[in-house]
């Protein structure tokens, strides 16, 4: 999913949030950047850093398993050599051959717990990253709504994305007009005294990279 998707789609809910406000209480309309409000949340870079120590886990464990892999591999080459010297009995080149088959059907079960490991846990990191970004996404939206509701603002639309078809979301608007900063002081006034600023930490944008 590419950031343009994402963000235009944030900014149809929130614009979708506040057209029964535009109806009710009929008031200016207003712009927020929420891909800055995304990146300077305090909880953004929490969330992100408990996702690459996961991630660095998983990374671990592969490595292991592909250690044993090439292990394996070294003893099934070495089995396939041998099992064809002259110098060997037929007994024992029998017993080799036996040997050999069976390091390969481990040596094939090992290839195959690899590449289902591959894809489980790119699966399960995946789903961890897109609850954790719904998550922060919902908490931003629920404020944004909340503050423009009780401001009486008529919409509020997303300027830091483009639509589908690649055009910007918001073609002009006065900086006057842009609530970014105060959604982020709203947003951080909980933020606990022994975090680091949110600049000092590389946190992830709300949609996905790959």
């Amino acid at each position: 999913m590419k950031t343009s998707v994402t963000v235009m789609t944030l900014g149809v809910v929130l614009c979708g949030a506040t057209i029964a406000l535009a109806q009710s209480q009929p008031g200016r309309s207003v712009t927020v950047d929420l891909n800055k409000v995304f990146n300077e949340y305090y909880k953004t870079p929490i969330a992100s850093a408990k996702l690459k120590d996961t991630a660095e886990q998983y990374n671990k464990e592969h490595e292991e398993m592909l250690a044993q892999y090439r292990k394996q591999v070294d003893e099934l080459n070495k089995l396939r050599e041998e099992q064809e010297k002259t110098e060997f009995t037929q007994e024992v080149r029998d017993q080799k051959k036996k040997a050999f088959q069976e390091k390969l059907a481990e040596t094939q079960k090992t290839q195959r717990d690899i590449e289902e490991f591959r894809a489980s846990h790119r699966q399960i990191l995946d789903q961890q990253t897109q609850r954790m970004r719904q998550g922060i996404l919902k908490e931003i939206t629920d404020v944004i709504v909340k503050e423009s509701r009780d401001a009486g603002y008529a919409f509020v639309f997303d300027k830091s994305g483009n639509t589908l078809n690649g055009t910007p979301t918001v073609v002009y608007s006065q900086e006057a007009a842009d609530i970014t900063d105060d959604i982020i002081r709203i947003l951080n006034k909980n933020k606990p005294a022994d975090l680091p600023k949110a600049d000092e930490n590389k946190s992830d944008k709300p949609a996905d990279k790959n």
